[in-house]
């Protein structure tokens, strides 16, 4: 942690009054992205630590730029907080088929896996990534180790060689 933040015994008043200064403008920014205010508090949580982590990089506890900061910082937050909520939720039971009942058209999971098998392998993972795991072009991007705009690439063009090859079979 920041020394020039944290005391053996408590916060510097600085970032007292920052905290003080920017709690409200948080937790609405937050809330408005969670509609959830526990998960509001959180967000807000969170974001004050990762503050706490760059406060050296601050010039003052209360200015437009550390309002900015203290801003872009909660909509991450909370974008952040709101994917793996998203990522996390599990099917209702009631959701789930019953015993015995018949799951997707065994003929159309297989043209669907045949389709996919002739995409090129980049373009398969891309499109399997996007798809099924819900990453974002960024993410894929990442997790392939290419640029963004190639990602999205990947993405839609598998996509619509999926759509052609799933039309002809029809």
């Amino acid at each position: 942690m920041c020394p020039t933040v944290l005391s053996r015994d408590r916060l510097n008043p600085e970032f007292e009054r920052t905290y003080s200064e920017y709690r409200g403008l948080m937790l609405a920014l937050a809330n408005r992205i969670l509609q959830d205010p526990a998960l509001a508090e959180d967000a807000v949580s969170e974001s004050m630590v990762k503050v706490l982590e760059h406060w050296d990089c601050l010039d003052e506890p209360v200015s437009p730029r550390t309002r900015r900061f203290v801003a872009v910082v909660t909509e991450r937050t909370a974008l952040d907080l709101l994917r793996r909520q998203k990522r996390a939720q599990i099917l209702p039971l009631e959701a789930l088929p019953e015993q015995g009942s018949p799951g997707p058209d065994p003929d159309l999971r297989l043209a669907v896996r045949e389709a996919l098998d002739r995409l090129p392998e980049e373009q398969r993972t891309a499109v399997l990534l996007a798809l099924t795991c819900g990453l974002t072009a960024r993410q894929v991007a990442e997790t392939l180790g290419c640029s963004p705009a190639k990602a999205e690439k990947l993405i839609s063009r598998g996509k619509e060689k999926l759509r052609k090859q799933l039309r002809e079979v029809e």
